[in-house]
């Protein structure tokens, strides 16, 4: 295995400390960046860029950071701090924008698909069951959150770095059915299983060096059960630079651990490291599906951001 730069392009405004970039889910050929860190609220844009060349193919004005974003096969839905766009997911035009009674500082969304969205927050105490039209808004005292993924129409997982909760949203109910180590990260593969990540310092960007890391996985069919551990090799943990991150492959057979300048690729059947590479640039996040790495540096005037293959 091996890296190839693919491209790069140059930036008058950072993407760093907004969402991560994202891939779009029904074309992989695109993903979504947002302005962010120290780029003035006037400027600011959330912007659609090609995989293949990072060309950007359009862009919306948006004067905030975006945090996250919820696609369907018509919309991206951008949610800002204290708003949400409605974009076309063809050219990014605003197809509506929703400024009252909206629960603000989302980091993670999901949807039943019918515009009603179940909205955390990294540090907020509550799930926010928010109705888009009525502007109607629910809350359900959760403890934080790192991820709200839907099970079932009716049922949604929502992780909270100590326990695994379901809420159904015909029943209104919340309640929780697991209880785990305390983790920092989580993802929901396609087969259901869901990978936690424990070890780790929530939020900390500082030197992480002694820590020792794990991934939990847990399967949910019958019932919820801790399917396997992966202990991560001690020799990545005491050489990080920063907290420890992850993502799943698409068949959930490899993981991609990283932290701001390595990463490591790690074989869930041979249970084992497979491939390693440090970058003299920032990691901003790692696009697992396309094995797609896009890092940033700061130039004199802007930023380069580049892409990267692991072929």
């Amino acid at each position: 295995m091996r890296v190839e730069q693919k491209w790069t392009i140059q930036m008058k405004n950072s993407i760093d400390a907004v969402m991560l970039p994202q891939t779009d889910p029904f074309d992989k050929a695109v993903f979504y960046v947002s302005d962010g860190l120290r780029s003035t609220f006037s400027s600011m844009r959330f912007r659609k860029l090609s995989m293949e060349t990072g060309e950007e193919q359009a862009n919306v004005l948006t004067r905030d950071g975006t945090r996250c974003i919820y696609c369907d096969k018509e919309y991206i839905y951008a949610f800002l701090n204290k708003r949400i766009l409605k974009l076309h997911r063809s050219d990014l035009t605003i197809a509506d924008e929703y400024k009252e009674r909206i629960p603000r500082y989302t980091d993670y969304v999901d949807s039943d698909g019918a515009e009603v969205f179940l909205l955390g927050n990294h540090n907020a105490d509550s799930l926010s069951v928010f109705h888009l039209q009525t502007g109607r808004s629910q809350r359900k005292k959760i403890g934080g959150c790192c991820g709200i993924f839907q099970a079932e129409p009716d049922t949604f997982f929502i992780f909270n770095y100590d326990s695994i909760l379901a809420y159904s949203l015909k029943g209104n109910r919340l309640k929780k059915i697991a209880d785990t180590e305390h983790y920092t990260e989580c993802a929901r593969g396609k087969s259901g299983r869901a990978y936690l990540l424990c070890g780790g310092v929530r939020y900390s960007t500082t030197m992480i060096s002694s820590a020792e890391y794990k991934i939990l996985i847990y399967s949910f069919v019958p019932d919820i059960k801790m399917e396997k551990v992966i202990f991560i090799p001690k020799e990545i943990c005491g050489r990080l630079c920063s907290a420890m991150t992850f993502r799943l492959s698409e068949d959930e057979k490899r993981l991609y651990l990283f932290d701001s300048r390595t990463i490591w690729i790690y074989s869930i059947c041979e249970d084992k490291i497979i491939f390693q590479h440090t970058f003299s640039a920032h990691i901003l996040n790692v696009l697992a599906e396309e094995s797609f790495v896009i890092t940033s540096c700061s130039l004199q005037k802007g930023y380069e951001v580049a892409g990267w293959g692991i072929l």
